[in-house]
């Protein structure tokens, strides 16, 4: 059904999207057709009715799943027993459909809708293997992005395989060495020596998180405020799909030398597919946060990356079908608690460069570049 230029599915366009002081409900439809409806924000009114307003939208929904990174899955009859009860995330699913209900009232009379933002795929600049230099020669090398894929539960897995088919090829294309931990390799003891890596110039993956650390494989502490080395992220950029990590592991990753992180600050929702939806909707979920890993690879700046992530999740919302439905308000929920931590600029290549001068007159040096090549009892 469309309202504007909006496309909503006919359970979402039954769905009130704000109530009136006297308690009647109103939809999409009265919205468009009286202006004044759309004059207040709909955080003015009393607890008690924005929770009425919550189950009312919620009860009109068809069955579907929420899942949540660290948590697990609800029901809609489990998320509707927690808005009753307004514990911890009944209070933040009554924020979360206030917030989007706001939104999309506003969006009804919308000039056109967002789209979704262009990559550029940028050339890899050429540059010869060695290059001789009085008595020093530069070799180039690939860089590292490594990954840490948690493959162990039916939250992240569908992520990780998502990831691992449709982000990292597209670092393999760029040039970058393609490093990927996942199943029982997910885990901090073989994360270290990696991440500790010259060569290692970006980190990311799908895990369970805290506000303090980001974890794998069965709940391996694999970064964790306080407890890790600063070489394992120092000059790094990194992104992690996981709840909360945004809040202190980030920032705190960059005070210790990381160039830039991005991640989300609160638990990061996504809605399971539900029969009615004509558009696949983890898709949705899975192909806007990927969207950071995509232009970093491409050779996009970190802000560059992050605004395009944004657009991403607004071209979702957009999708036909999407507006109005529960995925809708998890959808802008995941999106506004996406931060981008550390320097804007922050760019990787896939190579860098190794100067080595002769004559080697350290012993240690000498020895590396034996380890690197052959040795032989003469010269051809």
């Amino acid at each position: 059904m469309k309202f504007g230029r909006l496309i909503l599915k006919e359970s979402s366009a039954k769905k009130p999207l704000s109530i009136t002081p006297a308690g009647k409900y109103v939809t999409a439809k009265d919205v468009l057709a009286e202006v004044s409806l759309q004059a207040s924000s709909l955080f003015a009114l009393s607890e008690e009715q924005q929770i009425k307003l919550t189950l009312a939208r919620y009860e009109l929904e068809p069955d579907f799943k929420l899942g949540i990174i660290g948590v697990g899955l609800l029901t809609k009859t489990e998320i509707m027993e927690h808005i009753r009860s307004q514990d911890t995330f009944g209070q933040v699913a009554v924020q979360a459909e206030m917030g989007y209900c706001n939104e999309l009232i506003s969006s009804l009379n919308a000039a056109k809708l967002p789209g979704r933002p262009v990559i550029p795929k940028k050339p890899v600049p050429t540059y010869p293997d060695w290059k001789p230099i009085k008595k020093c020669i530069y070799l180039k090398v690939k860089t590292r992005a490594l990954f840490c894929e948690n493959t162990t539960d039916a939250v992240t897995t569908p992520f990780a395989s998502y990831r691992m088919a449709r982000v990292h090829p597209v670092f393999a294309a760029r040039g970058f060495a393609v490093d990927v931990l996942k199943d029982v390799d997910d885990k901090r003891a073989k994360f270290i020596p990696k991440a500790k890596s010259s060569l290692t110039v970006y980190g990311s993956g799908v895990g369970h998180g805290a506000y303090t650390l980001y974890t794998g494989h069965h709940g391996d502490r694999i970064l964790e405020v306080g407890i890790y080395d600063p070489a394992e992220v120092s000059g790094k950029a990194f992104h992690f799909l996981s709840c909360q990590t945004g809040g202190k592991l980030g920032p705190d990753t960059v005070a210790k030398g990381a160039k830039c992180y991005a991640g989300y600050t609160e638990n990061f929702h996504l809605v399971w597919d539900s029969s009615s939806t004509p558009v696949d909707e983890f898709i949705c979920f899975a192909e806007a946060d990927s969207t950071f890993d995509i232009m970093m690879a491409n050779g996009a700046t970190a802000q560059q990356a992050y605004n395009a992530t944004i657009a991403s999740f607004n071209a979702q919302l957009a999708k036909p079908g999407i507006p109005g439905s529960a995925a809708a308000t998890w959808l802008a929920y995941d999106r506004d608690h996406l931060k981008l931590f550390g320097n804007p600029a922050t760019v990787i290549l896939p190579f860098r460069f190794v100067k080595i001068c002769f004559p080697l007159m350290d012993l240690e040096k000498q020895e590396a570049l034996v380890t690197a090549g052959v040795v032989t009892e003469g010269y051809k």
